[in-house]
């Protein structure tokens, strides 16, 4: 009997060391696939950083060259405006900017051939055995040669002489297909990168699977062999009055059924983040994968809001970014969208400087003594209860997350757990999309300056149009005039894009755009192309996101395209009429109107900011939507004290 026991005994022991074994090995197997994912993700950033740098290197010697030829040309036609030794002054800066372009530029391209790729505090050890990745590299080389070539042409130039205008021609010319190739080298090298990734995270991912059909057998076969005939025999002992004066705990079906039901709970939820790294990995916009977690984690914890407030640039202030409620909240996330706070005058201080999550179990207690706006939102709309996280990655703090409930003393230190590991997993969806956003902007609006920086009367003239665009838009979004159109997301679009609306002007030749008289009539048939021309460089910029199956420059096609329509269809190119011009073009050609009237330019004085308003007014429900231009007036203060904070002085 006792050598019956001992090899129970054993039985036992083996199958709980392999459940243990097994227990590690799918979390061994479950974290491979989280680090695979999290360094293809960061890896792909590094590259995209990288390249975008090399992007805009192309675009800074483009338009210094440019800059360089015409101040050589002036310095030989004889000096207008500028002396000889301001000219010589200008061209110097304009020389070191361009070596330095240069040096950075051909460095980078040496560092793609030694296998290891540096970009900051970021290194990549790539592989080169791809064929086409070498194909590519190689092309990039060889048009490099003689673009290089061109480049030191003109850094050496004293004046404006042949071999530098051919020179200037070829870096014209050869600027965009540089760009292409250094594009297609950065997509080749991607997908060489993800190529590897997803091997390891599919071998990561068998072993997991693999690891928890062995548990699932494993504790079914403990269950089966060990558990139940452990249940039977203490129901036969108990059947014979043996154990009636002191009971024995030894588990029965009873006690094992809530403990699978547990272990089934732990399952979903694995499942589901997985379900969620998978829609980071895979590219899906941060709108979409919040929108997932609101479908998704229900079950596990109570919420009938979620919010998203970021970190703006001065370090202190939060904004109501982000949301999505119950239908029930009657429109809660809209009512808190774009509300701002300085976090030394909240209790959210602790979450923000300490990471420290935070539990109100009673919203409306807690807030009491409160006069933050956005607290009386909340209570307001039946919000009971709130857990708020912080969202960082790499140890950079983004903003924070609030999951609020319609439920008083809901949610517990369990909830926290849980929501941690789903704060991580948002922070790191959400910096790669505004990452890749942020970069391709960044690209497009250097086209955008450099077209402006062909007309120095300009000036300042982009800053002051986002500035007044995205004031009539929030003027509006405060009014709740357009309410199925703007919202934080529009107005954020007005802000970003409202800049580029002129920069068709790179495609109007110097002789059209910079000539001082009256334009002629055929010269102004092709001054109002340049609508046509930024739309097709927002266009091209759209195909590229279409590929990764988003959208982003859709507001800034509008605007390039249609910003000089008229509400009377007297406006070109089209001729569209009323509510035919997208709503973004119609506030940012009243935006472009009242700071032209209010600018001064060498065919006309300033208007006062009192006779711009009154001429605006005049062209209501002609140029302009009157419902935009009643707007206007009802934030006429407003307005003027924008002007006079940024254009008083102009």
């Amino acid at each position: 009997m006792n050598g019956e026991n001992k090899s129970f005994d054993r039985l036992v022991m083996k199958k709980l060391a392999l459940i243990a074994a097994l227990v590690f090995m799918s979390i061994f197997s479950l974290a491979a696939v989280v680090v695979v994912s999290i360094k293809s993700s960061k890896d792909e950033a590094v590259l995209i950083d990288y390249f975008g740098r090399q992007r805009m290197l192309t675009q800074m010697i483009a338009k210094d060259a440019n800059r360089k030829y015409a101040l050589l040309s002036m310095k030989e036609n004889g000096p207008f405006v500028q002396t000889d030794e301001v000219i010589n002054e200008k061209v110097s800066m304009i020389n070191a900017s361009l070596s330095d372009a240069y040096e950075e530029f051909e460095s980078r391209l040496l560092s793609l051939h030694t296998h290891k790729l540096q970009n900051g505090d970021d290194a990549i050890d790539f592989n080169t055995s791809s064929y086409r990745l070498r194909s590519v590299s190689d092309e990039l080389d060889e048009a490099w040669a003689p673009f290089s070539g061109a480049m030191q042409t003109l850094i050496k130039a004293e004046k404006a002489d042949e071999d530098t205008a051919k020179a200037l021609i070829y870096i014209n010319m050869n600027n965009t297909g540089l760009l292409e190739q250094c594009d297609e080298l950065m997509r080749e090298m991607i997908g060489v990168q993800k190529a590897n990734a997803n091997k390891y995270m599919l071998a990561a991912i068998i072993l997991f699977a693999a690891s928890l059909i062995s548990l699932l057998i494993s504790i079914m076969q403990l269950r089966k062999y060990i558990v139940l005939p452990l249940g039977r025999l203490y129901q036969g002992i108990g059947s014979m009055g043996i154990l009636r004066e002191e009971r024995m705990d030894i588990p029965t079906q009873n006690d094992i059924e809530p403990i699978v039901q547990e272990l089934k709970d732990s399952f979903h939820k694995l499942h589901n983040l997985i379900e969620l790294i998978a829609n980071i990995n895979g590219g899906t916009s941060f709108d979409e994968v919040l929108k997932y977690i609101y479908d998704s984690f229900s079950q596990f914890i109570p919420y009938s809001h979620i919010g998203i407030a970021l970190l703006q640039d001065d370090g202190k202030t939060l904004e109501a970014s982000y949301g999505i409620s119950n239908p029930s909240l009657n429109g809660l996330s809209r009512k808190l969208a774009g509300i701002r706070t300085n976090i030394d005058k909240t209790s959210l201080k602790g979450v923000i400087l300490n990471g420290t999550p935070r539990i109100i179990n009673d919203l409306e207690d807690y807030t009491k003594n409160s006069g933050a706006i956005y607290n009386k939102i909340l209570v307001q709309s039946g919000i009971k209860a709130s857990i708020t996280l912080p969202l960082k990655t790499n140890n950079r703090l983004l903003g924070i997350i609030f999951f609020s409930s319609d439920k008083k003393n809901i949610y517990t230190e369990e909830h926290i757990e849980f929501l941690e590991t789903l704060a991580n997993s948002i922070a790191v969806s959400f910096s790669s999309t505004i990452f890749i956003e942020e970069l391709l902007y960044s690209s497009i609006l250097a086209l955008a300056k450099m077209a402006e920086s062909r007309d120095e009367d300009t000036g300042v003239h982009l800053d002051r149009i986002k500035i007044y665009s995205k004031a009539i838009a929030e003027f509006l979004f405060e009014d709740n005039v357009y309410a199925d159109i703007i919202d934080v997301k529009f107005i954020k679009d007005i802000e970003r894009f409202s800049p580029m609306h002129d920069i068709g002007k790179v495609g109007i030749k110097d002789v059209i755009l910079l000539k001082p008289a009256k334009l002629s009539k055929e010269e102004f048939e092709e001054m109002k192309r340049h609508t046509v021309y930024g739309a097709e460089i927002l266009k091209a910029a759209e195909r590229n996101m279409e590929k990764r199956n988003k959208t982003l420059f859709k507001t800034g096609i509008e605007i390039a395209e249609c910003h000089h329509e008229k509400w009377n269809g007297t406006g070109y190119p089209y001729g569209m009429a009323g509510e035919e011009i997208p709503i973004s073009a119609r506030i940012v050609a009243v935006a472009d109107v009242l700071d032209a009237l209010t600018s001064e330019r060498p065919y006309k004085k300033a208007f006062s900011f009192e006779k711009a308003i009154d001429i605006i007014e005049q062209e209501s429900g002609e140029h302009f939507d009157p419902d935009i231009v009643d707007c206007l007036i009802r934030h006429r203060d407003d307005i003027f004290r924008i002007y006079e904070r940024f254009c008083a002085k102009k």
